[in-house]
């Protein structure tokens, strides 16, 4: 078995590396005054799902096949591998692709271009912040600094500095912000610290008026809900100002308006070997990345334990009031854990975990990773309450009628004679449940907690790589779930052991 996994894995190795190096073969296209845009008439264009590209494609091309992607830097993996024949986008995101990517090229789409900038709430603190933003923008385009900064984040040269946020004051109070640091160049991460034009016109900002920051890092779509919630102030991210989202959301002034151009990728690129040590440096060595993908398996691993120890207590002691002498509090444990588990079971986790942070807790202080362990918590309380009721109703009756012959008591009949024989029922599918809780925590990046899938996707929107991003989080979450699966097996071997009886010494004749 071992080296069966050992000739899989090696595998999937060369076949990732084949995929990473082995781009579609093209004539590099031309200088972009020459593109013409008849030939996507027809073609394979990819978008990402939800964005406004997706009707922009659909509307400039509708003959064209439109493939839908989660994020951009899967739709730019899919152009440089040929999936997809190209791919609207802003021009400030072009130019910050393309310092990493020299053989993108592009044709402006002249029908379209978007206008960008910060979204508040649509309530009288909203108000006020979009006044006082509009100020600053107003002043920082007088002074000549808007254009300044524009050319400094949105250029061909990437800038290597960084953004302080931690040093101010917060004299006039503190502002919740959701940033999106895949948004590159709007806001990204640069030494594990949120740099990007916007995170720098949100420091000025906040030293014009006097405000603190507290950033969660969540997607666009999720900072847009939260604004709905009253749970952020401020959405940092590139925000497209369309008619739909200025009726549920309140812009600033748009610090720019963007043209649209459609990117294409042309040629092969490098060397097999050199693409592999180029995305392996990206991935790990550059700005010290490896310690957010440490930090994500702690993230991870911290959220797995909590809710295994947390549900377990949770699920046992909900079983335990059902089942208690008394009608009134068994009855109403029934109850509640009736309805709290189908619930629970009706639900997708991230749905119940996107309206624990979004709805239940929009309004309260509380950290993404608290309401994730209390989601677990919820999820896997509810599994262990329904299988315990299944296993204890498996025991054969008779056990617990030959316990009450021999004088045992209710309690002492059920924690002697049927809670250890449902165990070795109970403790498979247990096992089974738990390394599905540990797979199931890769959800949590939707309710800004950086765990290792978000480091993962974080560091492939970053570095438009997704090779040594995707491989190493698969290894680590197949590392995780093994190890969690041995030892929960050597605990159930240990435990099964114990209870069986020794066998005593033949008698001598």
């Amino acid at each position: 078995m071992r080296k069966f996994l050992c000739f899989l894995f090696a595998a999937l190795l060369v076949f990732c590396f084949a995929g990473c190096s082995g781009e579609t073969e093209k004539d590099a296209p031309e200088e972009q005054e020459t593109v013409d845009l008849s030939r996507f008439e027809n073609a394979k264009l990819g978008v990402v799902t939800g964005s406004l590209y997706g009707g922009y494609s659909r509307e400039q091309f509708p003959n064209a096949a439109i493939s839908e992607f989660n994020n951009f830097a899967d739709v730019l993996m899919a152009l440089k591998q040929g999936k997809v024949d190209g791919t609207m986008l802003d021009r400030p995101n072009f130019n910050s692709v393309k310092r990493s990517e020299p053989q993108l090229s592009c044709v402006t789409v002249p029908a379209y271009s978007v206008e960008i900038g910060f979204g508040f709430q649509k309530n009288d603190g909203g108000y006020e912040l979009q006044a006082q933003m509009n100020a600053l923008l107003k002043k920082l385009g007088a002074a000549g600094e808007l254009d300044r900064m524009i050319d400094k984040w949105y250029g061909e040269t990437e800038p290597n500095e960084s953004v302080p946020l931690d040093t101010l004051s917060g004299s006039t109070g503190t502002l919740k912000v959701s940033i999106d640091t895949t948004r590159k160049p709007f806001v990204y991460l640069y030494n594990n610290r949120p740099v990007g034009f916007e995170i720098e016109v949100l420091r000025l900002f906040c030293e014009e008026y006097g405000y603190r920051v507290e950033t969660e890092d969540v997607s666009f779509a999720s900072g847009l809900a939260g604004l709905a919630s009253e749970k952020y102030d401020l959405v940092c991210g590139g925000l497209y100002m369309t008619p739909e989202r200025k009726e549920s959301v309140n812009f600033s002034d748009p610090y720019m308006v963007a043209e649209v151009v459609m990117a294409v990728y042309g040629g092969a690129g490098g060397g097999f070997w050199d693409s592999v040590a180029e995305s392996f440096e990206k991935t790990f060595v550059r700005e010290n990345r490896w310690v957010m993908i440490l930090q994500g398996i702690g993230t991870t691993l911290l959220i797995s334990i909590c809710a295994l120890l947390g549900g377990t207590v949770l699920g046992f002691l909900l079983y335990l009031a059902a089942r208690s002498k008394y009608k009134v509090p068994s009855a109403i444990a029934r109850g509640f854990a009736k309805v709290y588990s189908k619930i629970i079971a009706g639900m997708p986790t991230l749905v119940v975990l996107m309206l624990l942070f979004y709805v239940v807790f929009g309004k309260a202080d509380i950290s993404g990773l608290i309401v994730a362990i209390f989601g677990f918590i919820l999820t896997f309380g509810s599994f262990v309450y329904e299988q315990l009721k299944l296993t204890v109703e498996g025991v054969d009756k008779g056990q617990t009628e030959a316990a009450y012959a021999l004088g045992y008591g209710r309690n002492r009949t059920f924690f002697r004679i049927v809670l250890p024989q449902a165990m070795r029922m109970f403790a498979p599918a247990y096992s089974a449940e738990a390394v599905n809780l540990v797979k199931a925590t890769s959800v949590v990046g939707y309710i800004a907690v950086s765990d290792l899938t978000k480091v993962g996707d974080i560091i492939r929107s970053n570095t438009y790589e997704a090779f040594f991003p995707l491989i190493t989080v698969a290894v680590i979450y197949f590392l995780l779930t093994w190890g969690v699966s041995a030892l929960l097996s050597l605990l159930q071997r240990r435990i099964t052991r114990r209870r069986q009886p020794r066998k005593s010494a033949p008698k001598e004749a």
